[in-house]
């Protein structure tokens, strides 16, 4: 009799530890996701931002260059305008583009590998599309200064270490971001 009643006794407390263990490893796996999908939104929020404003920014532009008062040869206005076009064109396309990408990126469906390579191939687009924009800075700083208009010099020195100062800090909180969804998948990995 005491040895069937030890038996049940044994059978419960076993039953309790696995249901603890499953308890928590849901835990660890809500914490971890959690960690996964608060950069991931905070990447999207900021490129579904980036999208809105980007549009906005020609009006800008073209105010300024009306207000300094472009005196300088029409080819160098035609290059100015041209590049400006450019630039928020493909800053509008741009996140339009990080936004795909970023969808691409479920952690509920998808296996920490793909979500791995989706957040490696998301990473290798925003290098490109800095290279890119930083390319597009220069011609814009080079435009100004070959005009030598003494207000568009200013205007392009002033553009240009704003401009910097904003993208070096953009480029620092994606890569943190970017780093910190990698690692958090990382974790999720070895967890599972």
């Amino acid at each position: 009799m005491e040895l069937d009643e030890l038996k049940n006794r044994w059978k419960q407390l076993d039953n309790h530890v696995k249901s603890q263990d499953e308890k928590i490893r849901q835990l660890t796996d809500q914490i971890i996701a959690s960690k996964v999908k608060s950069p991931l939104q905070t990447l999207r929020i900021h490129c579904i931002i980036a999208a809105i404003i980007a549009p906005f920014l020609l009006p800008f532009f073209f105010w300024a260059y009306n207000f300094v008062g472009l005196t300088c040869a029409d080819w160098q206005k035609s290059l100015l305008y041209t590049l400006t076009l450019l630039f928020v064109g493909f800053t509008f396309a741009r996140e339009l583009y990080f936004i795909y990408d970023l969808s691409k990126i479920d952690i509920c469906k998808d296996t920490v590998i793909e979500s791995l390579r989706h957040t490696i191939k998301f990473r290798h687009h925003y290098k490109w599309g800095v290279l890119i924009d930083l390319i597009i800075g220069i011609a814009f700083i080079t435009v100004a200064f070959s005009a030598l208009n003494k207000e568009f010099m200013y205007g392009g020195f002033i553009g240009g270490i704003v401009g910097g100062f904003i993208g070096t800090k953009l480029y620092r909180f994606y890569n943190r971001t970017i780093n910190a969804l990698e690692s958090a998948l990382l974790e999720w990995d070895n967890e599972k």
